[in-house]
């Protein structure tokens, strides 16, 4: 990957594209101070540090009011409490008598959605209850455990007609909202290939039941960029140990702070084949916690590398990016506000869908690695 290197044009041509992107990647603050009309009415089950974060910001936000929360360890439900005094705010409804205290919770008529942040083990059988209860459900990026409970979930939400979100806050970084405009807008021509890397432990085991099946963080924001839908499906998965060069997160000698760098070796990937006859291929390794992102995109017009920050557009000098990605509880915001124009505006197409989609490379690469590496065939949520 050769890095384009920044030229008085190439500034000129940022300056261009960072004015024509500005509305794609600003956190407008209105989002957070002018309500638009009647609140959503929201609950939260699971009050981990996650679930703190979410709350945090859901607070902030003139469109969401908290209900109740459902937490069944006292240490954290104490740690939500101070959250609510420290915004200010009076005290929601509080479930905390066990484990499966949710579903009363469920019964209530004064809430509309519920935000779930439970371990991943028990995302399925909480979001399911709650779709049946007439509930919305956001919830985190692991649906369920296997092919069939992804399959329950987009069934159900079908025949409730109720929204299920994947919250993914990652997704939002600026540089990636950016690059996701240039693509849509068709500066970049067709995307041929996407590369990223990330960590994902299931692919040297047999089976996944001994690990944590979540799917590598890049998935949401790469189906983004694909365009992945009814009319553009991923339609093969596959895992395989390549060699190849992938981007490492390594400490500098001098400084001890992290830096991005490239490396080569044997590394596990998960490999997508799409409808369009585009491919996507997730780095990743057993043993190492150092992969980076790392997205690497081709596209007939150009290609991008979010290591370098900077986008090339054929026929044209680069545009270099200099955007920083450090915002998480900007990137959260968007994300809970995403949530709630799903609810408010819903599509013929339900996010249930691309939340399912998202969510089972995670199952399918687990099948595909304890078939040594065989082909599995990619559901088609979207029928």
């Amino acid at each position: 990957m050769k890095t384009p290197q920044p030229t008085t044009t190439a500034r000129r041509q940022f300056i261009k594209h960072a004015a024509m992107l500005a509305p794609a990647i600003t956190l407008f603050p209105s989002w957070l101070t002018a309500s638009t009309g009647s609140r959503l009415r929201v609950a939260f089950i699971g009050m981990g540090e996650w679930g703190q974060q979410y709350l945090r910001t859901a607070l902030l936000h003139k469109d969401i009011a908290v209900h109740a929360v459902c937490e069944h360890d006292t240490a954290a439900l104490q740690q939500a409490k101070q959250i609510f005094r420290s915004a200010g705010m009076a005290l929601p409804a509080l479930y905390n008598e066990g484990a499966t205290d949710y579903t009363k919770l469920l019964t209530r008529r004064d809430i509309d959605a519920v935000i779930i942040a439970t371990p991943w083990q028990t995302h399925y059988e909480i979001a399911k209850a709650a779709l049946l209860a007439g509930k919305h459900v956001a919830c985190g990026a692991i649906m369920g455990s296997t092919v069939e409970e992804h399959w329950d979930i987009v069934n159900t939400s079908k025949q409730t007609g109720k929204q299920y979100v994947t919250l993914d806050e990652l997704s939002y970084r600026p540089e990636l909202m950016a690059i996701t405009s240039l693509v849509k807008e068709g500066k970049l021509g067709e995307l041929q290939t996407i590369h990223a890397g990330a960590d994902y432990a299931a692919l040297n085991n047999t089976t996944i039941s001994g690990t944590q099946p979540y799917p590598v963080y890049p998935a949401a924001a790469t189906a983004d960029l694909l365009g992945i839908s009814a009319t553009n499906q991923y339609i093969s998965l596959s895992v395989q140990e390549r060699q190849q060069s992938y981007v490492i997160s390594k400490a500098d000698p001098k400084t001890g702070k992290p830096q991005l760098i490239i490396t080569n070796g044997l590394v596990n990937s998960i490999s997508l084949g799409t409808s369009n006859n585009q491919s996507v291929l997730f780095q990743s390794n057993f043993n190492t916690h150092s992969f980076s992102t790392g997205f690497w995109l081709q596209a007939t017009g150009g290609h991008w590398t979010d290591l370098s920050k900077s986008v090339q557009i054929t026929g044209e000098h680069a545009a270099h990016l200099n955007l920083n990605s450090n915002h998480p509880q900007g990137n959260i915001a968007l994300a809970l506000h995403d949530f709630v124009n799903k609810v408010r505006q819903p599509t013929e197409q339900l996010a249930v869908c691309a939340a399912a989609t998202n969510s089972v490379i995670g199952t399918l690469a687990g099948l595909s690695a304890a078939q040594n590496g065989a082909t599995i065939q990619f559901p088609d949520f979207y029928s």
